[in-house]
């Protein structure tokens, strides 16, 4: 009997050991990082610097490092960390000309025990047998990257104008709105316009806070294929000292009404 409770104790420690020897990924600071409230970044793009600890008793191996888009860039330091080493991660997230509001983006990170990611590698390459006890597991987490863009002006739906449905001696519309996100006023003036675009904006608009300007574009071309135009103006915000609201399109033949609906021939 005594027997038989010295092997089940050595087995439950023997179990317990297992469990406790295994890689252990800890993301330094919480597995959220938050920008908070920011201003469009002049490079186009936001920054961090993000740490990736071993914490468990074995070295690991880093195998993915998987942003969610394309508009996050990752490149750690170090992809196998002894226990108690850390891979600094330096991060970029881009922020498109008209983005706006809250952000949120992940980065997908995957670790292994390292000497078991090498005998699991060394066996899909060679066929090499993996050692009795070998930790080939594949474990996966996630990093939020967060952020609050705050632009002094917001564009709905767009920073230009889309023409879906431009022929040659038709008139087509395109239309965006902009809305004053600031505290304070906010004067448009100087308005101009490219490519043979009507705008409804042509004198001084002063914009309150939280007030919208509906901007609508009017075009009648005159020859097909691909388009092009816009309308610019000045506004009285360092931020956004000139708008440019870029205008594309495809311009199609317009076709005489005469025979686009063919008489039906009498039987």
């Amino acid at each position: 009997m005594i027997k038989r409770l010295f092997v089940l104790f050595a087995f439950i420690g023997l179990a317990a050991g297992t469990v406790y020897a295994q890689p252990k990924l800890e993301i330094v600071g919480g597995e959220t990082y938050d920008w908070g409230k920011v201003k469009p970044p002049a490079a186009g793009h936001l920054e961090a610097e993000i740490k990736m600890k071993n914490i468990g008793d074995r070295a690991l191996k880093l195998t993915e490092v998987k942003p969610g888009c394309g508009c996050t860039k990752t490149d750690p330091d170090k992809f196998e960390l002894a226990p108690g080493e850390i891979s600094t991660m330096k991060v970029k997230l881009n922020i498109s000309p008209a983005q706006s509001g809250p952000v949120m983006k992940n980065i997908t990170v995957s670790w292994a025990d390292l000497e078991g990611n090498k005998a699991l590698t060394s066996f899909r390459a060679n066929a090499t047998p993996i050692p009795m006890g070998a930790d080939t597991a594949v474990r996966s987490g996630y990093i939020w990257l967060k952020a609050d863009v705050q632009r002094a002006l917001m564009f709905t739906p767009s920073l230009y104008f889309s023409f879906n449905d431009l022929k040659v001696g038709q008139e087509s519309t395109s239309k965006t709105e902009v809305t004053n996100n600031t505290e304070q006023d906010i004067v448009f003036s100087d308005w101009t316009t490219e490519g043979g675009i009507v705008c409804n904006q042509a004198t001084r608009v002063t914009l309150k806070p939280g007030q919208k300007l509906e901007i609508i574009a009017k075009l009648v071309p005159s020859a097909k294929g691909n388009y092009t135009g816009g309308v610019k103006a000045k506004t009285s915000h360092p931020d956004h000292v000139e708008i440019d609201l870029k205008a594309y399109g495809f311009v199609q033949e317009s076709q005489s009404p005469v025979f686009q609906n063919p008489a039906t021939p009498k039987q």
